[in-house]
């Protein structure tokens, strides 16, 4: 089930004098509790959406599974999200498109920053000892970037799905059920991993990211509908994503607060420690639809998760973002820049 918030409150509190009411576009994007999900958040508040023209509404979901099937049944018109749900997605003819990274890094060839695997102390699984969760119960959402990431670490050991018992578990669900000793160790991303790890007596951080046969940036996805018929909202909504994700790279403890009124049971350190380990870029570069085809699809065929790898550059459109880098490229300019030949757009 979705929890859908509406910002009206916020946004008439916060965008006085940006536009009239009726001069604002709508549109609703599908966002989870993930500490990546800020700028989602912080573009609401701050009244961003609100100033490039837009009345933003977030729908809350679980899990990207349950976001897809949102964003395909008109729910909304854009969510941020994993990278796994999308191109499964893509491989069974979902209509999707991406416009735009919520999370990564557009100069290398793996990513999986924003994912870690947390144990019990009475698993007796140690910090680095991948190979000690053979046999283990490891508790994650099914179907998502956790898995994949798990899956991808288990694999650089020489271990596989068969060797450790998934147990399906919620993102919210997930420190008690490490905490109560339902499951052995949990993969799952921020801000959970860094919620097990302080709040878990005895927690152990088996591993952060460096998976590099993983490659899972955050998304910004549509659907080829929205794209014909809605241009102008996703003009609109890209350059204020960027906005507000540049925002939050630059206001890390302040975005960690607005994230405490979206994201329940997390503390505000733990928050913001979190959120301080993402990379919110936007950017797609060459890498995107390689890297798509070189590790994480030829991964999820090697899962039965889908039965062929395919291209997916036809589902990346990337004209609204390279609209949001012209019209302000003070949204950018802090970030490393993309050799020449290497971006694409």
């Amino acid at each position: 089930m979705t929890k859908t918030i509406l910002a009206g409150a916020i946004a008439l509190a916060l965008t006085a004098g940006f536009a009239a009411a009726e001069d604002l576009l709508p549109i609703k994007i599908g966002a989870a509790g993930a500490v990546d999900h800020a700028p989602v958040f912080v573009g609401v508040e701050r009244g961003i959406f609100a100033e490039h023209g837009l009345d933003a509404e977030v729908v809350m979901y679980q899990t990207g599974v349950d976001m897809v099937n949102g964003l395909l049944n008109g729910a909304q018109e854009v969510n941020v999200m994993g990278s796994v749900p999308f191109l499964s997605g893509l491989a069974r003819g979902f209509p999707l498109v991406l416009i735009g990274h919520l999370h990564g890094d557009p100069n290398r060839d793996s990513y999986s920053d924003n994912q870690s695997i947390v144990a019990s102390a009475a698993s007796g699984v140690a910090a680095g000892d991948i190979g000690a969760l053979r046999g283990k119960r490891v508790g994650l959402p099914r179907g998502t970037g956790a898995e994949g990431f798990l899956l991808g670490v288990l694999g650089s050991a020489g271990m596989g799905e068969a060797d450790v018992e998934l147990v399906n578990i919620p993102p919210a669900e997930l420190v008690t059920a490490l905490n109560q000793g339902d499951v052995d160790a949990v993969a799952i991303w921020q801000p959970w991993g860094a919620t097990a790890v302080t709040q878990v007596d005895g927690a152990v951080l088996v591993q952060v990211g460096g998976c590099p046969e993983c490659y899972d940036p955050g998304t910004i996805l549509t659907t080829r509908s929205v794209v014909a018929d809605s241009p102008e909202v996703l003009r609109r909504f890209m350059a204020a994503f960027a906005e507000a994700q540049a925002w939050v790279r630059a206001n890390n403890d302040a975005a960690a607060e607005i994230n405490m009124r979206w994201i329940q049971g997390v503390e505000l350190e733990t928050m913001a420690m979190a959120l301080g380990t993402v990379s919110l870029d936007p950017r797609i570069s060459a890498y995107t639809a390689e890297m798509y085809q070189a590790k994480t699809l030829p991964f999820l065929v090697g899962l039965g998760r889908i039965d062929e790898a395919f291209d997916p550059s036809d589902a990346i459109d990337t004209r609204f973002l390279a609209a949001a880098e012209e019209g302000n490229p003070d949204a950018f300019s802090d970030l490393e820049p993309i050799p020449s030949g290497r971006s694409a757009y």
